[in-house]
């Protein structure tokens, strides 16, 4: 029988990755996930959790606070860089008040506490999934990123904008890719070198700027008002949703309205 809490447009494509220390835990928390009907992938290393968020797709991350090895707040810290838009929902301990609260300030978004109400948890699940839904790209029926009128299609890296294919390369789709997943947020040059390209990448940040244009080239001749890349002088780039009209049209207007 579906969770009352399930939202099939939601839970069809929402892989949640979960990083415990306890393999029951786990256990637990994958068999409420994958009842509820998300995709659920667990771990209890937080350095093999890193290598999935680099090379999964992930929509959500569940992880504790106390690791043998590790400080878990540095792991949540390491997984905001590695994916500043990700929710994240820190399992805490009951009693680690000051640990939730540093983590909430520091990268978390929500935090429940051990022994947990298995309803309080895939409440909160399906609360951050719904407004990440809304700060990310939409996504179509096929897990395509959607952002305005650009479409691409990340199972066959394909790029369509109006329905019209364009053609890019692995690295432009790479970039691209990212900056959609991002929509409206700044990414600095080295996020997204690290994003698109991983840490194999031997070029310097530069590169990033000639990508860029490169896609601006590509792109913009088939947009007609929305989704563009914009420059941030100092920070990095963004995709924007909606573009801003052309400052030359604004003055054509204003003359025209002093003329009258």
């Amino acid at each position: 029988m579906p969770s009352v809490l399930s939202d099939p447009r939601l839970d069809e494509r929402s892989f949640v990755l979960a990083v415990d220390k306890d393999p029951l835990q786990l256990e637990l928390t994958s068999m409420l996930l994958k009842r509820d009907g998300h995709q659920p992938i667990t771990t209890s290393d937080p350095d093999t959790a890193f290598r999935m968020l680099e090379t999964q797709q992930i929509d959500l991350v569940l992880v504790d606070t106390a690791f043998p090895r590790h400080d878990g707040y540095r792991v949540g810290q390491q997984i905001r860089q590695l994916k500043p838009s990700i929710p994240i929902v820190v399992v805490s301990d009951r009693g680690d008040d000051d640990k939730v609260v540093r983590s909430l300030l520091a990268f978390a978004d929500d935090f429940v506490s051990k022994p947990f109400v298995p309803r309080e948890l895939l409440a909160r699940v399906h609360a951050l999934l719904r407004r990440s839904g809304l700060a990310h790209g939409s996504r179509g029926a096929d897990g395509s990123l959607i952002v305005g009128e650009i479409t691409l299609n990340r199972h066959l890296m394909q790029v369509s904008i109006n329905g019209k294919p364009v053609a890019l390369t692995p690295r432009e789709l790479s970039l691209l890719a990212v900056l959609m997943s991002n929509p409206d947020r700044v990414l600095s040059r080295g996020q997204i070198v690290r994003l698109a390209w991983g840490h194999e990448f031997s070029g310097c940040l530069k590169t990033v700027d000639v990508c860029v244009q490169r896609l601006r080239k590509k792109m913009e001749p088939h947009l007609s008002g929305e989704g563009y890349i914009q420059a941030v002088r100092g920070f990095g780039y963004k995709l924007e949703r909606r573009r801003r009209a052309a400052p030359v049209a604004r003055l054509s207007v204003e003359a025209s309205a002093v003329t009258a």
